[in-house]
Order: C-alpha cells, then sequence, then structure tokens
C-alpha cells in the first residue's frame, strides 16, 4: 500500500498503516528504541491509543515481557497504556484478565458499607449547625436509596461524614480561633460535598492530611504569638521546624502529625504552663519591676521569684507543692531552674553565665 506521499507503507496489511514513512520522516521513523528500527527490511506498528509508530519485533517482546506486575500492557515510548490493537491483542487480553482478576480479589476481601453502621454515624446532632445540615441530608438520602446506590457512592456517603466530624473536631478544640479556623474547615468540607458519585483515594489521603493538619495549627499560632515574648535559640529552631512541617505545600501524613505533636511539647519546656493570660503575665512583670532572671520554678514548675540581687540565699518550700525552692550562696538548687516562660530569661540573675555575659558587655562599651 502507497502512502499520501508515494512511498510504501512500512506497517503490515491489514493493520493501520502508521503515519510515518522511510523516506520522508527517516530520522524520526528510525530513532532507535530498541535496535532494530534503522534496518531497511524492518516493520513498523502504530499504537492508536497514543499515536506512535513502533518496531514490530521490538515492540513485540516488549510486550511479551512479565516483570511481575499487574497493569495493562504500555507504549514503550509514553507509558500510555495500550487497549487497542489487533496485531498483539492476546498480550493485551491476558494483561486485561489479570487486572480484573485483582479488581474482583479486592472487591470480595473489600469491607462492605452498612446500613445500619452508616445511618449511626450520620445521627448526631452535636456538630456546629451547618454541620448537622449537612448529616441530615445524607441520613436522608441513604434512608431513602441505600439499596439502589453503588459501593462507590456508599463510600463517599461514609467519608462525607466522617469529614464532617473531624473538622467539627478540629474548630470545637480551638474555640478561640474558630474565627481563623472555619473558612479553612469548610473550604475542606465543601470540597469533598463536590464529589457525587464516587472520590478518589488520593483526594481523601489529601483532605484527611489536611484536617490532621488543620487540628495542630492552633497550637503552632499560640506558639508563633507568645515566641516573640522570650529570647530564646531553642524556641526559635522549633518554630522553623514547624514552620516547614506545617507548610500548605508538605504532606501532613501521620509522622508528620507526631513530629508536630513532639516539637510543641518540647516548646512548652520553654514557655510553660503559667495558667495565666499574657496580659496578666505582663501586669505581674510590670508591678514587680524586677529585671529578667528574678523568676524561677520548682520541680513541679510552679513559678516563684527571688528579689533583691536574683540569687538565691535559702531554702524555702514552694507554697503550691511543698517542694524545695531557692538554695544558697547564689546557686539554686538542682532540681530548680529560671522560669524562661515568665520573663525569657535564659539565665538567673545572679549567675556565672549572666556575670560572664554583663562582662562582656561592659568591655564592649
Amino acid at each position: 500500500m502507497k502512502l499520501p506521499c508515494g512511498h510504501p507503507c512500512v506497517g503490515f496489511c491489514g493493520d493501520p498503516c502508521p503515519p510515518l514513512c522511510r523516506t520522508c520522516d527517516r530520522e524520526e521513523l528510525t530513532e532507535i528504541l530498541f535496535g532494530s528500527e534503522d534496518e531497511d527490511d524492518a516493520r513498523f506498528v502504530l499504537l492508536e491509543d497514543c499515536g506512535h509508530t513502533i518496531e514490530a519485533e521490538g515492540l513485540k517482546e516488549w510486550l511479551a515481557q512479565d516483570g511481575g506486575e499487574i497493569g495493562m500492557k504500555q507504549c514503550p515510548r509514553c507509558k500510555k497504556p495500550i487497549y487497542n490493537n489487533r496485531r498483539y491483542y492476546g498480550f493485551l487480553l491476558k494483561a486485561y484478565k489479570d487486572v480484573e482478576a485483582v479488581k474482583k480479589k479486592y472487591f470480595r476481601e473489600k469491607k462492605t458499607v452498612r446500613k445500619q453502621d452508616l445511618l449511626l454515624l450520620l445521627q448526631d446532632t452535636t456538630v456546629h449547625l451547618e454541620f448537622v445540615v449537612k448529616l441530615q441530608t445524607l441520613e436522608l438520602h441513604v434512608s431513602e436509596k441505600f439499596r439502589h446506590l453503588s459501593d462507590s457512592e456508599l463510600n463517599l456517603l461514609q467519608f462525607q461524614a466522617q469529614v464532617i466530624h473531624k473538622a467539627n473536631s478540629v474548630l470545637k478544640k480551638a474555640p478561640e480561633c474558630t474565627s481563623k479556623l472555619t473558612e479553612k474547615v469548610h473550604f475542606v468540607v465543601n470540597r469533598v460535598f463536590e464529589q457525587k458519585l464516587r472520590i478518589s483515594t488520593q483526594m481523601m489521603e489529601e483532605v484527611t492530611c489536611e484536617l490532621q493538619r488543620l487540628a495542630v495549627l492552633p497550637a503552632f499560632w499560640s506558639l508563633t504569638k507568645r515566641i516573640f515574648q522570650y529570647n530564646n535559640q531553642i524556641l526559635s529552631q522549633i518554630h522553623k521546624k514547624l514552620l516547614m512541617i506545617l507548610g500548605p505545600t508538605v504532606k501532613f501524613d501521620t509522622e508528620k502529625e507526631k513530629e508536630t505533636i513532639n516539637l510543641l511539647k518540647e516548646s512548652e519546656k520553654y514557655l510553660g504552663g503559667l495558667g495565666i493570660t499574657n496580659d496578666e503575665r505582663m501586669q505581674i512583670l510590670k508591678a514587680m519591676e524586677l529585671k529578667q532572671g528574678h523568676w524561677y520554678k520548682c520541680p513541679n514548675n510552679h513559678i516563684y521569684c527571688i528579689t533583691e540581687c536574683g540569687g538565691a540565699m535559702i531554702e524555702s518550700t514552694c507554697p503550691e507543692c511543698g517542694a524545695a525552692i531557692g538554695g544558697e550562696s547564689h546557686r539554686l538548687r538542682d532540681d530548680n531552674a529560671v522560669a524562661s516562660e515568665m520573663d525569657g530569661a535564659q539565665y538567673a540573675a545572679w549567675s556565672e553565665e549572666n556575670n560572664m555575659l554583663n562582662y562582656d558587655m561592659d568591655n564592649f562599651e
């Protein structure tokens, strides 16, 4: 058969003619893929799914390969799946049957969604009003159409209900940040509810990761506000790590969630749990008019202060728990510590480190 250019077809009789000519398109046609493309008697096959022209013998060997992976055969150039090719139909049919066998096994083993379980998940009035309406809509859908819903639709309904409960939990645990979180949380929920018939595994994973990220954002925002009140390098390093982990382009999986929680707990060692608001803390500092380093904490993290020079001269007991506090000869007890969370001090007002720092500053001046 002749091509429009007048030269002979490089394909097989009965097959779709490859569009490339051995004379007019020689450079493109004979580009080496398997090694025999530039032979004068080489024959070629057109892959109709992607439009590539592939040397026949090399393609046959390519399709005959069995690397242990289950999936449709692919074009050796662009890796697009091959569905239509009469010459190598046998290879394609075998691959298709293997894929179908895996699908059947998966669906047999897959846990089915039961109507009672789904209705129980939907019947919850403790969520926010907007979420209640969504749950009621889903409940009505399940009650009336359950028997007619496909597996993919049931899985979607179940995931939508789970997302509502998780989103509601995120907002409930951070009421003071609701205004900040509401827009972000509702965006995620609405994105899930835009799906009508099915939801992809990738999207389910993305939504789950995003809700996990939103759940820890309030604690991170709180740390961000408080960190600037302290001059602490360790806190700054923790904050930088959290900024990287919580970035919107980072996949916030379970491992990232654990790492974030551990870092937030680590930050509390330097911020401390004072049990008072920041305004109350500032009022106390203003009233006491003490320089940095006069505030300490007992072994149980109860805060106290030492006036005068700030150095521990006597031992006493914590009024909160009775633990020993203070020290002797300007030496703080080993089980007590500087309360950096109170005024941001890294060292006691009377300490070798602080004295050395003051000495350096005097010489510098």
